[in-house]
């Protein structure tokens, strides 16, 4: 029997909301949830309001503390960048207004027309010279912006001991997955380089920056959405998240998009993006090895684990072999 993990009567709760609000609707609550069940943990939806403006309708649907905390995070997060002097806040955006129920919270923010460069891992809108050049420069400006700033949004700091996997990297030798010869190299790379990990673990990440929360607009600028898991980390891990989620693109994107984000670093923030790359990568590679999604098919399937234990093997090597992964 399927756990029930729904708040109990959300679809008629989130109604009544969207009703007391005056939106309607694109996908009404009920459509949403024939279509996704109990998959996603907030219902999304284009509406419109009673001034004919469209704006981005979300709430919690998911009965669990976890989806409690990302969407208050991601509001309170919202209104403090807004309310900034950011530079970054012209490509996030703006909440209009957010609320808590009695046992959910809703929120609605500016909807930006446009495509997403893609969902999830799959790219379906090809990035211009212009836009990796922007987004590259822009993922910069995500880390430096002062963690402090954003103290109300109880933004959680990264345990740097989670790079550190040992029984992981130990089950994959066990099932022939990697060799013991890069089990070893592995450890002995985080270990070696974990007083930089919690050194530099003071920098603001998106965490979530897949090709489906990057909207391109219909004037070709940038738009970066989906800030639910916006936490502290070292300044690799947005760009070591995009860029290792991109096994489904030819290598020469992923390559281009590392070379231009290099430009970005002065010396001494290169010397450490090259330490600091590898760990983020092998932490990433491992959920790509072991995950299977659902309905996704076997060869899908096989070829995602051949990248991601290429990427797990190239992170032992040197600096210029991992980014022609």
């Amino acid at each position: 029997m399927k756990k029930k993990i729904l708040i109990p009567n959300i679809k008629k709760k989130i109604e009544r909301k969207i009703k007391e609000l005056g939106f309607k609707p694109k996908i009404s609550p009920s459509q949403f949830f024939k279509i996704h069940g109990q998959n996603k943990h907030r219902y999304f939806s284009p509406v419109e309001t009673q001034k004919g403006k469209l704006v981005a309708f979300y709430a919690r649907c998911h009965n669990n503390i976890d989806a409690k905390e990302k969407f208050i995070r991601e509001a309170k997060f919202l209104r403090q960048i807004q309310e900034s002097n950011s530079p970054i806040k012209r490509v996030i955006p703006k909440i209009l207004n957010w609320n808590k129920e009695k046992d959910f919270e809703w929120m609605f923010r500016e909807y930006i027309t446009g495509t997403p460069m893609g969902h999830s891992r799959k790219i379906t809108l090809a990035p211009t010279k212009k836009q990796i050049k922007e987004l590259t420069t822009l993922i910069p400006k995500i880390s430096r912006i002062p963690s402090s700033s954003f103290s109300g949004s109880k933004l959680k700091k990264f345990n740097c001991q989670n790079y550190l996997t040992e029984n992981l990297y130990v089950s994959f030798l066990k099932r022939g997955i990697i060799s013991q010869v890069i089990e070893e190299k592995l450890v002995k790379i985080i270990k070696e380089t974990m007083p930089l990990l919690k050194k530099e673990n003071h920098y603001l990440a998106q965490g979530d920056l897949n090709l489906g929360n990057i909207i391109i607009d219909k004037k070709n600028n940038v738009w970066i959405i989906d800030w639910e898991l916006v936490h502290i980390n070292n300044f690799a891990y947005d760009i070591g998240y995009l860029w290792a989620h991109l096994w489904g693109v030819k290598k020469e994107l992923r390559k281009k998009l590392i070379s231009e984000y290099l430009k970005n670093l002065n010396k001494e923030q290169l010397l450490k993006f090259k330490k600091l790359l590898p760990i983020v990568a092998s932490y990433l590679s491992l959920g790509g090895i072991q995950i299977k999604h659902t309905k996704e098919s076997k060869e899908n399937f096989k070829k995602r684990r051949r990248f991601y234990t290429n990427l797990l093997t190239n992170c032992t090597k040197k600096f210029e072999e991992l980014i022609k992964t």
